[in-house]
């Protein structure tokens, strides 16, 4: 990689942005003289004015071109050796001026003449200045760079032979040795001049700058004014003061503007596609128009042979530009793939997710549209796997992973390793959701399979997380984050495959927007609360409800729980929550028995309410306020309460238990269950998962569950409670099997309290009777059943 050199201050510090202002009256000065030069050559008055404009005007401009010139190296510390070294050309070639104006000019003037040696000194002089320049800007450029270089300075080459063999017509320097080497070494000197700095522009590219270019002009107007200077010497037909001279005044200028003009930082830019071909291109032209040429009329074999030359030069650049490509290639698909999977990395997956760049929309790789989705697998407990069995199994397990993985993904999906135990799957454009979903599955299938590692034999879990483009996001770049966030509750929530949720995002926009929203609506009292009865099976009377909590958005609504529980509980919000609803819940319980009925209501509790030790106490004190009995309020927790920290949660139901409140195990049956709670935690109730008890007509699995479930409920002096109930099959099922109460659609949905007021008018709401007869099993059920029904 071409690095550029750095400005330090003293070896690279800047030439002055704006020249001092002397400088700037010389340049002003200098342009004025050679505008007059160069009109004395148009229209020159009286012979007599020669002396003036060849002598004091055109040797004035030659002197003014040495002290600018000279005047940069010694005042700016920066590149002085390229600037020293020119300054001795300009100034050698001003003495040469001086010299021949008042020592050579005359009838009787000679070729080569003791100015000549004065003139010559700039070719040497100017091309250390351009090396000394080149080697400032840059350094470490591939090989192939520097061949263009050389191929473009031979061309150059190849084609001023050409050129000037065609102007000289046939023409031949006469005189002595001495004669034609000097007339030579004019054209040769610019020869060699204009092919360097040929070569320079073409390493340089993008990063040459103004002094380059106005250098280049310099160089290219003395080589054209050298080059005509000799034919018209072979030709007898040069004459001073013709415009021909006005030339090397004009070159001079640029010199002198190049001298000081401020030095700009370039930063290292590709040159793109067309850049890195246009040089070999114009080469080879160049070299094969030379030698078509060569067919036809008598080139220089000079010419000819520096043609061939360019054209060896431009294949030898093909050849490393072949290597470069082919070592880029798999330098490429290194850089993309993972070591020990072999399958495209991170970085090739956030290639994947780039949009194409405008020039490739048209392409047939780009042509099916953006990703439709992506999956983002994590290994449970893989940390586990690698630290009791090694890292060796790990990497081992990781590499059998990644082929059942690669046989179950679809054509056009990419499947990569992020790293870890991390993978995913880009899905390709078109495929929908429900189809997203079923290849996540079946993954999670496929690792489930057993692994056979090292003697060992492994049982794996996986969690996916899936984000689809564009119903999670616009851009196909957030895919990953989308992905990660519903990998995360997919782990947590063990659902083995999740989607995206906006709540769950904690990083998301509307997730805040969401959090603020909920942090006024607890304060503005939006929170309602809905209920929904609980049907006593054997008679149909309605003793309990169960308050579920809503939030009346004011823009969007009424609002399911699911669409802010989860953010409270993430964000610290659940305790004000569950206290608004138990106060909203105890306060409409009091206006209830207040109107004659006697009702019970069920509360649920999160993970976060039955891990706080101040519950107890709240719970107590909003009783007190509303004066309620605490037997008129159930309180239900989940299995998962209970196992995330048992110990802390026993104590919390315990001081619940000990305000005589009652407790119900709510969702059972989906947790991980463990009847060692049962055993020892004081509960009253028991609700039956909806997942059981809407297949158990249809299912005898599930029947045997909710059967079996009743008994041991009843075993333990526990109401069972079935949620879900949808229809009468069901429920008459229920009824069979001794099921106490009943919940669900069949009955009501849940309702604001005012509907529920006129449901319970117009089905009746029996008396539960005095004490805490609601808390009771039936008689009937005491005991573990003695009846067992067929299971259809």
């Amino acid at each position: 990689m071409e690095v550029l050199a750095p400005a330090r201050r003293g070896r690279y510090a800047m030439a002055p942005a704006q020249a001092p202002a002397a400088v700037r009256w010389g340049q002003r000065l200098l342009l004025a003289g050679a505008v007059v030069f160069t009109g004395s050559t148009l229209l020159r008055p009286e012979p007599g004015w020669s002396v003036v404009f060849d002598g004091f005007v055109y040797g004035g401009c030659a002197l003014l071109v040495a002290l600018l010139v000279a005047g940069r190296a010694s005042s700016v510390r920066a590149e002085r050796g390229t600037w020293a070294a020119l300054a001795v050309g300009v100034v050698a070639n001003a003495a040469g001026e001086v010299v021949y104006s008042t020592l050579v000019a005359g009838p009787t003037e000679t070729f080569p003449s003791i100015a000549d040696p004065l003139y010559l000194m700039i070719f040497p002089c100017a091309y250390v200045a351009l090396v000394l320049l080149l080697r400032t800007r840059v350094r470490g450029l591939p090989a192939a760079v520097w061949v263009d270089g050389v191929a473009a300075g031979l061309a150059l080459a190849a084609l001023f032979g050409a050129v000037a063999s065609e102007s000289f017509g046939g023409t031949t320097l006469e005189g002595s040795a001495l004669a034609v080497a000097a007339g030579l070494a004019y054209p040769l000197g610019d020869v060699l001049l204009l092919s360097v700095v040929t070569a320079a522009l073409v390493v340089l590219g993008r990063r040459a700058d103004r002094r380059w270019v106005f250098l280049a002009g310099g160089i290219a107007l003395f080589a054209v004014a050298d080059t005509t200077l000799l034919v018209q010497i072979a030709r007898g037909s040069y004459v001073e003061g013709t415009p021909l001279d006005a030339m090397w005044i004009a070159a001079g200028v640029l010199y002198a503007r190049a001298a000081w003009l401020p030095t700009r930082q370039i930063t290292d830019r590709h040159p793109g596609r067309g850049g890195v071909l246009a040089p070999p291109l114009v080469c080879t032209v160049v070299a094969v128009g030379v030698l078509l040429a060569g067919y036809d009329a008598a080139l220089p074999r000079v010419a000819v042979l520096l043609a061939a030359l360019t054209l060896v030069a431009v294949a030898v650049r093909l050849v490393l530009t072949f290597r470069e490509v082919s070592d880029l290639a798999d330098s490429r698909r290194q850089a993309l793939t993972d070591d020990l999977t072999g399958l495209p990395n991170r970085r090739a997956l956030q290639a994947a997710l780039e949009p194409a760049p405008p020039g490739r929309r048209g392409s047939a790789d780009a042509g099916a549209g953006p990703p439709a989705g992506l999956l983002l697998l994590d290994l449970d407990r893989f940390k586990e796997i690698n630290d009791s069995l090694g890292h060796h199994v790990g990497d081992e397990l990781l590499r059998q992973v990644a082929g059942r993985l690669a046989a179950r993904t679809r054509p056009g999906d990419l499947l990569a390793r992020l790293g870890g135990d991390e993978f995913a799957v880009l899905l390709a454009a078109g495929t929908t959701a429900g189809a997203a979903d079923d290849v996540a599955h079946g993954l999670v299938r496929q690792v489930a399979e057993t692994f056979a590692l090292d003697d060992v034999t492994l049982h794996v879990e996986a969690s996916v997380g899936v984000a689809l483009h564009p119903e999670h996001c616009d851009d196909p770049a957030l895919l990953l984050q989308r992905a990660d966030v519903a990998m995360y509750r997919a782990k947590t929530a063990r659902d083995r495959v999740a989607r995206y949720r906006v709540e769950d995002d904690p990083h998301s926009r509307a997730r805040l927007q969401t959090l603020e929203a909920l942090r006024d609506a607890l304060a503005r009292g939006e929170l309602v609360c809905h209920f929904q009865p609980k049907v006593t099976v054997a008679d149909g009377a309605t003793r309990s409800v169960e308050a579920l909590v809503r939030w009346q958005h004011p823009t969007r609504g009424l609002l399911a729980p699911d669409t802010f529980l989860p953010l409270a509980e993430q964000t610290g919000l659940m305790r004000p929550l569950t206290l608004a609803v138990l106060d909203q819940t105890l306060r409409r319980l009091r206006a209830w028995r207040a109107q004659g009925r006697d009702l019970t209501v069920a509360v649920n509790l999160s993970v976060t309410n039955l891990l706080d030790t101040d519950l107890p106490g709240d719970v107590d004190r909003l009783l007190r306020t509303h004066d309620v009995p605490a037997a008129a309020l159930v309180l239900e927790i989940t299995e998962s309460v209970l196992m995330a920290d048992s110990r802390r949660a026993g104590s919390v139901v315990a001081a619940l238990r000990a305000l005589g409140v009652g407790l119900s195990i709510d969702d059972y049956g989906t947790g991980y269950s463990s009847l060692s709670y049962l055993q020892d935690l004081p509960v009253d109730e028991l609700k039956l998962d909806r997942t059981f008890v809407a297949r158990c007509t249809a299912d005898p699995r599930s029947a045997a569950i909710v059967r079996s479930t009743v008994d041991l409920a009843h075993s333990l002096g526990l109401r069972l409670v079935a949620e879900g109930v949808e229809d009468t099959a069901t429920l008459e099922r229920l009824r069979a099997y001794g099921c106490d109460v009943a919940q669900g659609f069949l009955h009501s949905r849940p309702l604001p309290a005012d509907e529920l007021e006129r449901w319970l008018d117009t089905h009746g709401a029996r008396p539960a009777g005095p004490g805490r007869a609601t808390a009771q099993v039936p008689p009937q059920h005491r005991g573990r059943a003695a009846r067992h029904l067929p299971v259809d």
